[in-house]
């Protein structure tokens, strides 16, 4: 009898964990893009129709032919799920994506030019593993900012006018995290593509633990096509060599260069 109401303990146990609903969640991309701003940036300047950074539908980054979100609305196995448009603060536009095959989706924030140093600062928190944004898609949860897997910053290289130190308090620091936190920056990924950005995010994204994906080496255009090599390639679980010369390529041939642009980008810190 004893047996018999154990196996049946057992049974109810199993069912009631099954019939639970799965909390595991997905991976998740977050992509902040500084609008390109003329006004605002000390940037060459660019034509004035791509160059207003309260203006995300034309600026270069956001909404122009190679903006990530012109550009990624052409890619099908990248779905939109959600477009937000907030009518107060930093960020113009976010849009959420989901691929088609797997379970991982993007978050893309289109920060107004104006507040280049509140994206960096954004970026860096969340590369930190700090700051999460909760969504709640159905009855899907997804989790932004400090948990994302993978961490991308667009935009000017505003650390070309400010010490990283600016937006780096000491609360951040890879030796004040537990190893437990420690084990798990390791596992994290950040990329930037702005110019010079190995030089000026080494000192910074170096002291947060979090792995280095794709950096930039010399002045660049930090369009949307070497992003989504990037991110294709990594979600193909590709080397870092592979991901690298699969940006470089898709860099190159936009910008019409003879061969990959392998000088251009780098997957390591300074």
């Amino acid at each position: 009898m004893k047996a018999m109401k154990s196996q049946l303990w057992l049974a109810t146990t199993i069912y009631f964990i099954l019939s639970l609903p799965c909390f595991a969640y997905p991976k998740v991309i977050h992509v902040l893009v500084a609008l390109c701003d003329n006004k605002y940036q000390k940037i060459a300047p660019v034509p004035k129709a791509i160059g207003n950074g309260q203006d995300p539908k034309n600026n270069l980054y956001w909404g122009a032919a190679y903006g990530f979100k012109t550009y990624f609305a052409k890619q099908k196995e990248w779905q939109v799920i959600q477009i937000n448009k907030p009518s107060k603060g930093k960020i113009l536009e976010e849009i959420i994506y989901k691929h088609q095959h797997q379970d991982v989706y993007i978050v893309a924030q289109a920060y107004d030019g104006k507040y280049i140093d509140d994206t960096v600062d954004d970026f860096l928190t969340y590369s930190a593993g700090k700051k999460n944004q909760l969504y709640l898609l159905g009855d899907k949860k997804i989790i932004a900012g400090g948990k994302a897997d993978l961490v991308i910053y667009i935009g000017h290289d505003s650390l070309m006018e400010w010490s990283w130190r600016k937006y780096l308090p000491d609360s951040l620091r890879w030796d004040t995290l537990s190893k437990e936190q420690q084990e798990k920056q390791k596992s994290r990924y950040a990329a930037v593509f702005a110019c010079k950005s190995q030089q000026y995010f080494t000192p910074p994204l170096s002291r947060l633990g979090i792995t280095p994906l794709i950096l930039t080496m010399h002045r660049m255009a930090p369009e949307a096509y070497s992003v989504y090599a990037m991110i294709d390639s990594w979600l193909k679980g590709e080397s870092k060599e592979a991901i690298r010369l699969k940006v470089a390529t898709a860099y190159s041939q936009y910008q019409r260069l003879n061969k990959p642009a392998l000088q251009m980008f780098t997957t390591e810190y300074k």
